[in-house]
């Protein structure tokens, strides 16, 4: 089974990544019915591809102005 979804906000990112692991684990537990050991080691195995884009200019963006913005302030109230 493909699936390929995508994201707009951080939150929803973390919630597909989250779905993904867990997509992941419950075929693992499919493929391979053992105990926990068993799945570990299958899962060293196991054939799935996975492709990411990850793009946080945006987010970097907002961090790196809050953090000039902090300085010029703290800066400001030394003088």
């Amino acid at each position: 089974m493909e699936a390929q979804w995508s994201a707009e906000t951080a939150q929803t990112a973390l919630n597909l990544l989250a779905a993904a692991q867990e997509r992941i684990e419950s075929a693992l537990k499919v493929a391979s019915p053992g105990g926990t050991l068993d799945r570990l080691r299958s899962a060293e195995t196991a054939p799935v591809r996975l492709s990411i884009t990850l793009d946080t200019s945006d987010l970097d963006r907002i961090g790196n102005d809050l953090h000039a913005f902090n300085a010029q302030v703290s800066k400001g109230s030394t003088d």
